[in-house]
């Protein structure tokens, strides 16, 4: 998915054209410029982020002091803001909950109960050196997914120190789960009552000229997925990338989440295949990873 564009921060620190009760402006031009800072490594200026938010200078000088009083942010000698120390603190916060046993649909129930284990590392701690593996091998950035609240979220990225990801993409990225590879597989082979209600409560959103937005095609590719055992994303979710998941199952056969490796769409005819085997081996090396842990678990 896209990084934030300066229209869509704009449109959230500016007023709506339909006001949405319980929302405060005050705060939504805060995050708007967070959000901002975000997203442009260097830093910016006030004036900048004034000028790219349409926000009146005062007013952004006061959320920027705001921000930057509770760490948020922080001004560097050169006038610029960027983000502050209290992200990362969020951020390790954030990581700490993928490991936490939470109550939700049936899918997401799967990946919970694996997800912290009694003993030993976590799922993610135990799973990321197979991410690695398959990184390196290709030299190609690696995802892992599991359902999360009833949206698929990526749970990991690795990536090589030359490789770009998919822009847009972090961990904790939730959504658009017609559109990516990840979310085609854990999607195939979920229950057929669990995907009805996921599409009655998602649009289909078309990001590229690619991205299948019809509900019945969209239905046929995930039979499809699931009769090969592995999705294909070519170009659905960003122009110029493509994607290749399969599926990580539990010690019962269950699909718990998925792993994914993007690249260049044009490697998808030169080394589809070979890339296709790759994403599959790391798939089945999770598994038994997962079965080993379970093992663990009952010896305990």
């Amino acid at each position: 998915m896209a990084n934030h564009s300066h229209a869509h921060l704009q449109a959230s620190a500016s007023s709506p054209s339909e006001p949405k009760r319980d929302i405060l402006r005050s705060a939504q031009r805060v995050l708007a410029i967070l959000n901002l800072i975000a997203s442009t490594p260097g830093g910016l200026t006030a004036r900048a982020v004034s000028s790219l938010l349409h926000l009146n200078i005062s007013t952004c000088y006061h959320c920027l002091n705001t921000l930057a009083a509770a760490g948020y942010v922080e001004r560097l000698p050169n006038g610029h803001y960027v983000l502050g120390p209290q992200i990362p603190y969020l951020n390790d916060a954030y990581l700490r909950t993928l490991s936490q046993d939470w109550p939700g649909a049936e899918p997401e129930e799967r990946w919970s109960a694996i997800a912290a284990p009694a003993h030993g590392p976590s799922i993610l701690q135990r799973l990321r050196p197979i991410l690695h593996s398959l990184s390196e091998r290709c030299q190609e950035p690696a995802y892992l997914a599991s359902w999360r609240y009833g949206e698929v979220e990526l749970q990991a990225i690795v990536e090589p120190a030359h490789a770009e990801r998919i822009p847009g993409i972090y961990v904790g990225y939730r959504g658009q789960a017609h559109a990516h590879a990840l979310g085609k597989v854990l999607l195939a082979y979920s229950p057929p009552t669990f995907v009805e209600d996921y599409l009655a409560r998602h649009t289909l959103v078309r990001l590229t000229q690619q991205t299948i937005v019809e509900r019945s095609l969209l239905c046929e590719e995930l039979h499809s997925v699931a009769r090969q055992g592995y999705s294909v994303d070519r170009e659905e979710l960003h122009a110029g990338t493509a994607c290749l998941a399969a599926p990580v199952r539990d010690a019962q056969g269950r699909v718990t989440a998925a792993i994914a490796l993007s690249f260049r769409c044009d490697l998808l005819s030169r080394r589809g295949e070979w890339l296709t085997a790759q994403v599959l081996r790391a798939a089945h090396q999770a598994s038994a990873e997962l079965r080993r842990i379970s093992r663990c678990e009952c010896e305990h």
